[in-house]
C-alpha cells in the first residue's frame, strides 16, 4: 500500500487525457514505420513507402507495432512503449539510488528528481528510441551491480543480456554505454564475467539480433543492410548535428535545470569524503565517461544527454539531501536564491496574467504554436515561484524540501495536462481534425505523389497528413504515375490541371489532397 501511495505524484506527469500529435521527426517516422509493419505484416525489414530503408534498427518500430496490434492504431498507443520505459527508468533509478546512496527515502527522491527533469520527462512523451535505451542502460547497470552481491542467477543473466534489445533499440551507439560500463565490469564484476549465466545471457540478448539481420542479409543483400553502416559513417563525419565538443556542458545544465545545482553540489560532496571503489567508478566514472564518450561523437543532440539525466538525479539527490538540512551557509544562500527566483517568477507570472498588458501580448505571439495557452504558462511560473519563494521561510528539512519540488511538479502538470510535452503538431493536428476534413481523410484510401525530393519541412509535413490518413497506400510516385480516381497528397506546386482538390489548410502547405484524373497529363 505504501508503495501505491508512493506512485500516486508520477501519474499526473504520465497519463493526460490531452490532444495527441506527433513531432514528424523522429517519432513520426517511426509511427508510420511502425504502422505498415503491423498491417502488412512483414515484420523483417524497415519500411518507408514502398521501399525498404536501413538507415536505423528496427528495435522501436516493433514495439509500436506490437502495441498497435494489441490496442489498435492511434497516436496515444504509438507512445505506450515509451511511457512504459519511462516508468522502468523511474523504478530502476530508484534502486540504483537505495543501494548506492542508502537512506531512507532516498529511491523516492532520486525518482522525484528524474521525473521532474524537463528533458527526461519530454523524452518520456516522445515515441522515439531514447526512453527505451535509457530503461535498457539502467537495467544493465542494476543487474552487473546487483549480480556481484548475489548469487541469484537472473541477475547475471539480465547483466549480459540487455546489449542485444538495446542494439535493436538503438543500433551502434550502444557501445558508448557498454564502453562506460567496462571499468567497474573489469575491476568490480570480473568474476560476473566469468559465469556462464552471464556469457548465456548475452547470447540469449544477441539472438535477435542476428536473426533480424541474418535474415535481412538472405532476403534483401548486403547493399540493403549495409544502409546501417552508412548511416552511422554519416552521422560521424556530417555537420548538420554538430555543435562542438561543450555542447552537453550547457545543453545538459540547461534541460536539467535546477537539480543540475543541486548534482554539482552532491558531486563536489562525493569527491570530498571516502566512498569504496563501486561507488566512485558508477557514481563519478560511468557518467564522465559518458559524458566524454558523448562529446567526441562529432553528432550531438539533446536526447544524447538523456542518458545522463538518472546520474544528474542521483547526485542532486545527495545535494538535496545536504542542502535540506540547512546547517551550512552555502545551504542558505541556496534558499534565499531560490526564494528570490521564485519572487521574480511570481512577479513575471503577474504581468503577463495582467488584462491588456504588452508583456502578455509578447508572451501570446511566442508561443502562438505551443497547446498551452500564454494564461496557462503563466499560472505554471505563478504556482513554481510561489512554492520557491516559500523555501527561505521553511524551517524543517522536510517542508524545505517539498517546497522546492512541488513547485516544479505544480508547473509540470499544469504543461503535461495542457498537452506541452503531448500536442507536438497542434495547428495540423486541429486542421485535419475539422469536419471537412475528416469526412475528405475517410472517403477511401490515400496515396502520395513527389516527383522531385523533398526538402526537410515538406517531409515533415507529409509524415503528418500521412499519420492522419485513416486508410493509406504505402506507395509514392510521381504524379504521372497515379492511376485516374487514385487520391493522393501532392505538393500545390505539383498538381496536374484538372485534378480536382479535396483537402487543403493553410496549416498543411505545400500539401493537399487531390484526386487524379485524365486531365492535365
Amino acid at each position: 500500500m505504501k508503495a501505491l501511495w508512493a506512485t500516486l505524484p508520477f501519474l499526473p506527469l504520465l497519463l493526460t487525457a490531452a490532444p495527441r500529435s506527433f513531432l514528424a521527426h523522429d517519432e513520426g517516422y517511426y509511427a508510420l514505420q511502425a504502422r505498415w509493419i503491423a498491417q502488412s505484416g512483414q515484420w523483417l525489414a524497415p519500411p518507408w513507402w514502398d521501399q525498404v530503408v536501413f538507415d536505423r534498427t528496427i528495435g522501436l518500430p516493433w514495439l509500436i507495432a506490437a502495441a498497435y496490434r494489441l490496442l489498435g492504431v492511434g497516436p496515444w498507443v504509438a507512445h505506450v512503449p515509451s511511457l512504459v520505459a519511462a516508468v522502468a527508468s523511474l523504478l530502476l533509478t530508484a534502486a540504483l539510488a537505495r543501494r548506492l546512496l542508502g537512506g531512507e527515502g532516498v529511491g523516492w527522491l532520486a525518482a522525484a528528481v528524474l521525473a521532474l527533469t524537463p528533458l527526461w520527462l519530454d523524452y518520456a512523451h516522445l515515441a522515439s528510441q531514447d526512453m527505451p535505451l535509457l530503461a535498457l542502460e539502467l537495467l544493465g547497470l542494476l543487474a552487473l551491480l546487483r549480480a556481484g552481491d548475489t548469487p541469484q542467477r537472473h541477475w547475471t543473466l539480465l547483466a549480459g543480456a540487455w546489449i542485444g534489445p538495446a542494439v535493436l533499440i538503438k543500433g551502434f551507439m550502444v557501445a558508448l554505454p557498454v564502453l562506460a560500463l567496462l571499468p567497474f565490469a573489469l575491476l568490480e564484476r570480473r568474476p560476473v564475467l566469468r559465469r556462464p549465466a552471464f556469457w548465456l545471457g548475452l547470447a540469449l540478448g544477441w539472438l535477435p539480433v542476428a536473426l533480424w539481420l541474418g535474415l535481412s542479409l538472405r532476403e534483401l543483400g548486403l547493399p540493403v543492410v549495409a544502409g546501417l553502416w552508412q548511416k552511422l559513417h554519416y552521422l560521424s563525419q556530417s555537420d548538420v548535428y554538430s555543435a562542438g565538443p561543450l555542447y552537453y556542458l550547457w545543453n545538459l545544465p540547461a534541460n536539467t535545470f535546477p537539480w543540475c545545482l543541486f548534482a554539482l553540489a552532491g558531486w563536489r560532496g562525493w569527491l570530498g569524503t571516502a566512498m569504496d571503489r563501486s561507488r566512485r567508478l558508477l557514481l563519478l566514472l560511468y557518467p564522465l565517461l559518458m559524458l566524454l564518450l558523448l562529446s567526441a561523437f562529432r553528432t550531438k543532440t539533446p536526447y544524447y544527454g538523456l542518458q545522463l539525466t538518472p546520474f544528474v538525479a542521483l547526485a542532486a539527490t545527495a545535494g538535496l539531501r545536504s542542502w535540506s538540512s540547512g546547517g551550512h551557509r552555502s545551504a542558505r544562500w541556496a534558499s534565499l536564491g531560490l526564494g528570490g527566483l521564485g519572487m521574480v517568477l511570481l512577479l513575471a507570472a503577474a504581468v503577463v496574467l495582467s488584462p491588456g498588458a504588452p508583456a502578455g501580448r509578447l508572451v501570446a505571439n511566442g508561443v502562438a504554436s505551443l497547446a498551452p495557452t500564454p494564461e496557462q504558462f503563466a499560472l505554471a511560473a505563478g504556482g513554481l515561484g510561489l512554492a520557491w519563494a516559500l523555501v527561505p521561510w521553511c524551517r524543517s528539512s522536510s517542508r524545505r524540501l517539498g517546497a522546492l519540488l512541488i513547485g516544479p511538479w505544480l508547473a509540470l502538470v499544469l504543461l503535461v495536462q495542457a498537452g506541452l510535452f503531448t500536442d507536438r503538431s497542434p495547428l495540423q493536428r486541429q486542421a485535419l481534425a475539422r469536419p471537412e476534413a475528416a469526412m475528405a481523410l475517410a472517403a477511401g484510401p490515400i496515396a502520395a505523389a513527389a516527383g522531385a525530393p523533398l526538402s526537410g519541412e515538406e517531409h515533415a509535413g507529409l509524415i503528418l497528413v500521412a499519420l492522419a490518413s485513416p486508410s493509406l497506400i504505402p506507395r509514392i510516385g510521381a504524379a504521372e504515375r497515379v492511376p485516374a480516381g487514385e487520391r493522393v497528397w501532392i505538393r500545390r506546386q505539383e498538381l496536374p490541371t484538372g485534378w480536382p482538390v479535396r483537402l487543403q489548410a493553410p496549416e498543411l502547405e505545400p500539401w493537399v489532397l487531390a484526386e487524379a484524373s485524365g486531365a492535365g497529363r
